[in-house]
């Protein structure tokens, strides 16, 4: 009985990896991008992101996936053929440093759920002094709006990129240690 073609990776994007077309003109040397951009709107569940990773590229802290119980992170569900994923996974350690694969439980807006991998980059050893990158919310805010998330989630992070521009105008006085993007209470 002859084996048929390998089954596809379920992966779940959300963030510069929604569009990273979008990415590629902030960042000009990516490798190149494989192409498995269609997909289907969905879901994680119980994780979420914090930006405390540090990002020369970007001038700022990132986004890095956590665990978080009950809480929901619209992204997009593609299937990646097993020949592209060494691409995709190079691509998307130089968008954003995200060069760890993890399983998360995705529903999809048809209601299914499955197990896809998400890249994040890794935990930080130590704290990652300085504000979020002002360009990486924009970028995910472009890349989100893109790939089609609802306006409510786009809103958000366009919300989130303005807070941040606002900060840096300010200086860093402007806020307490305490009170920085990023920090989670």
């Amino acid at each position: 009985m002859a084996a048929g073609p390998p089954a596809s990776r379920p992966w779940f994007a959300y963030s510069l990896d929604l569009a990273p077309v979008i990415a590629r003109e902030r960042l000009p040397g990516l490798p190149p991008i494989p192409d498995v951009l269609e997909g289907e709107l969905a879901e994680a569940l119980d994780v979420d992101v914090v930006y405390d990773v540090a990002s020369a590229a970007w001038g700022g802290k990132v986004a890095r996936l956590v665990d978080s119980p009950g809480r929901k992170l619209p992204g997009m569900l593609r299937r990646v053929p097993p020949e592209a994923w060494d691409a995709l996974a190079r691509l998307e350690s130089a968008m954003a440093g995200a060069t760890e694969a993890r399983p998360v439980k995705v529903r999809t807006f048809t209601g299914a759920v499955l197990t896809a991998q998400a890249f994040t980059p890794a935990a930080p050893t130590a704290p990652a002094q300085g504000l979020v990158s002002e360009s990486f919310l924009v970028t995910l805010a472009l890349s989100a709006e893109q790939a089609g998330l609802s306006p409510e989630h786009v809103e958000r992070l366009q919300a989130e990129a303005r807070i941040v521009q606002a900060l840096q105008k300010a200086g860093p006085g402007a806020l307490a240690p305490s009170q920085a993007p990023g920090k989670k209470e």
